[in-house]
């Protein structure tokens, strides 16, 4: 018996973002693990199914909150056919879509009213909630990049000072709002290295399980020959140990990383470079501060 199915209460993980990360490679790292998460009863319903189905119920319920039979429909609605014990909903709307993210004074100004009104109608399980961070340089960058909201974007940069700009202020907020459901951390720039570690406590695999799709998160980052090449080392050279397997990713980004890849360039109208390391090392402050919180657990490399 897989440990979800033995678990009281059935488990649902809610995924919410936040934009520019895990970037296309949570989905495929889904569906190369198929087969692993059916044996182990998680269900991962379809994106736009699962946004459907909550949006309809919140819309509904206009504020209030559900009654049994409602946190009922939802859940049956979701799991379909699949007899499984543990629903994993990922979604970065339901932190905000982007033009929201940055309407205000902080970033994702209005999560905790959001993400709370989604954990309500899941209050009878074992929810967990989970969220990789960015640099907030990067964020900034990618968000003007991706031409949403140019006007609330440039009046967000003109109003907020970059010293202010914190995620320690968002997850704060978020907390503030769901005290009692615990938060699972990562920063994006260390999915490199610990995906395989990040998958297992999404989705609650054992040890034990093998997990397919742990290098997706370097696509991206290195030249074709060098994403093929470590293919064909971690079959000819499996690391024995975490450590092993996080030096191994970082000698392959060291000789074959694409360098526009590793360190993007930050492009923010109004921000010179030194706004852009007040950001970089207050982001660094608040990831090491979160990882002192009470009910939050930060995943990071252990080399």
């Amino acid at each position: 018996m897989s440990d979800a199915k033995a678990t009281e209460k059935p488990r649902v993980t809610l995924h919410i973002g936040v934009h520019f990360t895990t970037d296309g490679y949570l989905q495929r790292s889904v569906s190369v693990n198929r087969a692993p998460l059916k044996a182990h009863g998680v269900h991962v319903p379809a994106k736009r199914h699962t946004w459907g189905v909550i949006s309809k119920m919140l819309e509904g319920l206009d504020g209030l909150p559900p009654i049994v039979e409602e946190e009922d429909e939802v859940r049956r609605a979701l799991l379909g056919k699949s007899g499984a014990q543990h629903l994993f909903l990922a979604d970065d709307r339901w932190a905000a879509p982007l033009r929201d993210a940055v309407d205000g004074e902080t970033l994702y100004p209005g999560i905790g009213d959001r993400v709370a009104a989604v954990a309500e109608l899941f209050s009878a399980s074992e929810l967990q909630i989970s969220m990789a961070l960015i640099n907030p340089a990067i964020f900034m960058s990618n968000s003007f990049a991706s031409g949403t909201a140019p006007r609330l974007l440039s009046t967000f940069v003109d109003h907020v000072a970059p010293e202010g700009l914190r995620w320690r202020d968002t997850v704060e907020a978020l907390r503030k709002a769901v005290p009692n459901v615990p938060l699972l951390i990562w920063a994006e720039e260390d999915a490199p290295l610990i995906w395989p570690t990040v998958m297992r406590r999404l989705f609650h695999l054992p040890p034990e399980v093998p997990v397919s799709g742990r290098i997706l998160p370097l696509k991206p980052l290195l030249v074709e020959e060098g994403f093929e090449r470590l293919k064909t080392y971690l079959i000819s050279h499996p690391p024995e140990t975490t450590v092993q397997y996080e030096r191994v990713m970082l000698a392959f980004m060291d000789k074959y990383g694409r360098e526009e890849a590793l360190a993007p360039r930050c492009d923010i109208p109004g921000w010179d470079a030194e706004a852009i390391d007040v950001l970089t090392a207050h982001y660094e402050e608040d990831l090491e501060a979160l990882a002192q919180e009470e009910g939050i657990t930060l995943l990071q490399p252990v080399s």
